[in-house]
């Protein structure tokens, strides 16, 4: 089955989110568990933590982390309030009943790629042994400079450091597209399926954000877009519903809202993708 959903607004409490996903038939969704703006912890009141899990019954629900947060960084100030503020996300999904945290792999800020792999094997080791309970996805980059994990190799060299069955991928399309995997084709998905597989493990393939990009095949660029309205295009989510690897599983959409589309038609269209790829509708 196709689990899918939006990342969902946590305004007036984090039970909003599952509040919301379930009004909307959602099977998964994911939220903030702390300001996405700020390094400060977030105190999740008990009646709110219980009235979350209470909505969340039967709907995937996944966190992602703020985007501050730079694990593979050499700045030892970030680094140590990157890892403060996974172990804080953490015990947040633990208290809420959230499986797993998707956290971006960052930038080296120049010390090249092997540093910024052992800094962050380095960091999820540490938060691992803080808090049990709860796993990590590590999310593909986009290719911008000085990143770290835009090549499913070094997602999975980090994961096989960690050597934790609590690490695993967050497949995001357009940081994929961004980062030069051609996924607008059949041959184009069956290589970066072969390197997930390969590389990660399809059993690590906890999350697949399901975003267009908004701007070209290998632009380093971290720019969603609408679904079907993008360099992606209808063409290559049909191309990436019709590989097995993609038939099955947990998509979440960061898609805009504006003028162009908004969630529902952005549902609407991934609903048309898969009947058109002879699949069933999501959530059902």
């Amino acid at each position: 089955m196709i689990r899918a959903g939006f990342h969902m607004s946590v305004a007036g409490g984090m039970y909003n989110a599952p509040a919301e996903a379930k009004s909307r038939n959602y099977l998964a969704f994911q939220l903030f568990a702390s300001s996405p703006r700020t390094w400060a912890s977030t105190e999740i009141p008990g009646p709110d933590a219980e009235k979350f899990r209470a909505l969340s019954k039967g709907i995937n629900s996944f966190a992602h982390i703020p985007y501050l947060c730079n694990p593979s960084t050499s700045n030892p100030d970030v680094y140590v309030k990157s890892l403060a503020m996974l172990k804080d996300n953490m015990s947040n999904c633990r208290k809420l009943g959230v499986g797993n945290v998707v956290i971006h792999l960052g930038s080296h800020l120049g010390k090249g790629v092997e540093y910024g792999k052992e800094r962050t094997t380095e960091l999820l080791k540490k938060a691992l042994d803080s808090v049990d309970g709860v796993g990590i996805l590590l999310e593909n980059s986009s290719g911008y400079k000085n990143c770290v994990g835009d090549r499913m190799a070094d997602i999975g060299d980090i994961i096989d450091r960690v050597g934790s069955k609590r690490v695993g991928l967050c497949l995001d399309t357009c940081h994929a597209f961004a980062a030069g995997y051609d996924v607008r084709t059949t041959e184009g998905v069956e290589r970066l399926a072969d390197e997930v597989k390969g590389h990660v493990g399809k059993e690590r393939l906890g999350l697949v954000h399901l975003n267009d990009a908004k701007f070209e095949l290998g632009s380093g660029l971290d720019r969603h877009w609408h679904i079907g309205k993008g360099n992606i295009g209808e063409k290559g989510f049909r191309c990436i519903f019709s590989n097995k690897l993609f038939q099955e599983g947990n998509f979440v959409m960061e898609t805009p809202e504006d003028e162009v589309s908004d969630d529902l038609r952005n549902m609407a269209e991934l609903q048309k993708i898969l009947k058109l790829c002879g699949l069933g509708p999501a959530n059902s």
